[in-house]
């Protein structure tokens, strides 16, 4: 007759035979876990999942801090069309000319290069035209 093993662990009800690494080991684990819940506890630590209802997952409820606000995000769509209403007041070489430098990311070296207009007189256009859209804008 065969001996049973001495060691056995509960897995859904039901008793499994194990080594005695097997089951020193789960112990160990087991007892870990309800070590840190018990740690979580007395901090006063929250699991997300605690907070779970039939309709939200806990982490659900919880804010995003690295997410733009609401306000935020409405006072940013207001100032974009503000500045695309201003954008259309601009001549249409001052439009093309910060459409270049803000939309299409060339810079003012790049637009001499094309267009042969010395890099000095491009930046003085530019901030001419951003004083120009900076009243439009607080008006």
């Amino acid at each position: 007759m065969k001996d049973r093993p001495a060691y056995r662990i509960k897995v859904q009800g039901v008793l499994i035979d194990v080594t005695n690494e097997i089951y020193l080991t789960y112990y160990r684990m087991a007892r870990r876990a309800k070590h840190l819940n018990e740690k979580d506890a007395l901090h006063g630590v929250v699991s997300y999942n605690e907070l779970d209802t039939d309709e939200l997952l806990g982490q659900e409820t919880m804010p995003d801090l690295n997410s733009e606000s609401v306000e935020d995000m409405a006072t940013h769509t207001l100032m974009c069309e503000k500045l695309h209403q201003c954008l259309k007041r601009l001549s249409k070489s001052e439009q093309e000319l910060i459409h270049a430098l803000y939309f299409d990311g060339k810079s003012e070296h790049q637009l001499f290069r094309e267009t042969g207009i010395p890099q000095k007189t491009i930046h003085n256009r530019k901030v001419r035209i951003l004083r120009k859209l900076k009243n439009f804008m607080e008006k």
